[in-house]
């Protein structure tokens, strides 16, 4: 029985500094408090330290939010922007093909015109007189500009003078009306 005394006695004297030493302080288990704090986060001694700190973090994820959505729209207007170049460059393309085919148009038009001035110029300037009055003056002025100028004459001089005029001064004009 001594012996066990005695062992708890070395027991006392080796725990008793260790127990008084903790029994002046708040354990958390103790204060009824927790720590939050994750490792490697300071702590704060004040409210306005972490409000602070949650104020910064909060104004991070704004900053963090707002980058991504600006990623998105600058994603967005890239892929717009391609788009628009893919489409002005088919629109070229179809505008030079539209510009080629209205070449190829004025120029049937302008041979079927030379071949019809040739074959007003071998009719009789009566004849002619009596169509030339009633074609359209544009394109009556056509076929006089592609005449040669004594066959135009012989027609116009075989037509009415009102419509003969008509057609001399708007062949005179530059734009042919």
């Amino acid at each position: 029985m001594s012996r066990s005394l005695l062992c708890l006695a070395v027991l006392i004297v080796l725990l008793f500094p260790a127990i008084m030493s903790g029994a002046g302080q708040d354990t958390p288990a103790a204060s009824g408090t927790v720590d939050t704090t994750k490792p490697g986060e300071p702590k704060y001694s004040s409210v306005e330290e972490r409000r602070l700190l949650v104020a910064l973090q909060q104004e991070r994820q704004n900053l963090v939010r707002e980058r991504e959505a600006l990623d998105r729209k600058k994603k967005e207007l890239k892929r717009l922007q391609a788009e628009v170049d893919k489409k002005l460059d088919q629109l070229k393309k179809e505008r030079l093909r539209l510009e080629e085919l209205l070449a190829e148009k004025d120029a049937a038009e302008q041979k079927k015109i030379r071949e019809l001035s040739k074959m007003y110029e071998k009719m009789s300037p009566e004849k002619a007189a009596r169509i030339f009055t009633d074609l359209d003056q544009e394109l009556a002025i056509s076929l006089l500009a592609n005449m040669k100028t004594k066959a135009a004459a012989r027609i116009l001089n075989n037509m009415d003078r009102e419509a003969a005029a008509r057609l001399t001064t708007a062949f005179s004009s530059l734009d042919g009306k």
